[in-house]
């Protein structure tokens, strides 16, 4: 399998280090030599120690016939959709991490990928090394799945940690910033849009219908403060941003706001950087799933399985 990487910074870098440390084992699952035929960023310095193939063009990668499955690590939706758009067209896979993109242009990605035959996976852009969206799609479609709910933003959970240690809304906001858990500009994640990308996709897995972004409702964590941090904790509760999407004969509503849950609540426990994912089955009952939602080396290892879902699973789309 030939690939080609756009995008090497965290996550992409971290491909590479797993490719490299657990190369025989990976080959082993997927069933085929991995061949990295191109690396593409914008700093020529990701490839000095490696000597990849190395580009600054992403065309050259597209162009590129023998190269059979493309993973975008780039983030956005503008740049990012133009090379998912030409990937698809060009007949090649695709693999991303990119829950923006997907969330707000999966219906043209999706149905681009089903006219010409080829597959898009994407298990880092919900949960990051936690293997809930495979799980969802593929162990749950028969259980007859009613909602899904869930913790899907570590940098939110982290916060809101902190609060419950004493920490201003701001104080928390700066330790997660120095820690590296939280962007400079960190809108998404405090405002709520990263989380409703996410359920956006798992709502999307389970029923086959991309809701339009626009009509989820999103609310998120920063204008919750410390005094109601307190308060929720000598009732015994917690603030949590969960993100939520259910189905019934009116259609799929979904929404994303800071909720007070109680310790009966498996989301109660879900704590730091940590993510945490219920859903609930009409024949199934309830799953949950629980792992670190971020982080260079679980997500990459999410975009690994994705390279034996290419080779050996149906496509999602």
């Amino acid at each position: 399998m030939k690939i080609g990487i756009i995008g090497v910074g965290t996550v992409g870098g971290g491909v590479l280090e797993l490719l490299d440390k657990e190369r025989k084992n990976i080959e082993k699952r997927v069933g085929e030599k991995i061949e990295i035929s191109w690396i593409c960023d914008l700093k020529e310095s990701v490839n000095r120690e490696q000597n990849y193939r190395f580009t600054k063009n992403y065309e050259d990668i597209l162009k590129d016939e023998s190269v059979e499955t493309i993973i975008e690590l780039i983030g956005g939706n503008t740049t990012a959709f133009h090379i998912a758009k030409e990937t698809l067209k060009s007949g090649k896979n695709l693999i991303t991490a990119n829950k923006y993109l997907l969330a707000t242009k999966g219906k043209e990605i999706f149905k681009l990928a089903k006219d010409n035959s080829v597959k898009i996976f994407f298990e880092g852009a919900v949960a990051g090394g936690t293997p809930a969206v495979s799980s969802i799609y593929e162990g749950t479609f028969s259980g007859g799945i009613k909602k899904i709910r869930g913790i899907l933003n570590g940098t939110s959970n982290y916060i809101l940690s902190k609060m419950e240690e004493g920490y201003t809304y701001e104080k928390a906001l700066s330790v997660a910033q120095s820690n590296g858990y939280a962007e400079l500009d960190p809108t998404f994640d405090v405002k709520g849009i990263d989380t409703a990308h996410k359920i956006s996709l798992l709502s999307y897995l389970v029923w086959d219908e991309l809701i339009d972004f626009e009509n989820i409702k999103i609310e998120g964590i920063d204008k919750i403060t410390k005094e109601e941090v307190e308060a929720a904790k000598v009732l015994g509760k917690r603030y949590k941003l969960i993100g939520e999407a259910v189905k019934s004969k009116d259609g799929i509503k979904i929404y994303v706001k800071p909720s007070l849950v109680g310790e009966e609540d498996q989301l109660y426990g879900v704590k730091d950087v940590y993510n945490g994912i219920e859903s609930y089955g009409e024949h199934l009952g309830e799953t949950f799933f629980y792992g670190k939602g971020a982080g260079a080396l679980p997500t990459a290892n999410a975009i690994i399985a994705d390279l034996y879902k290419i080779k050996n699973s149906n496509a999602w789309n």
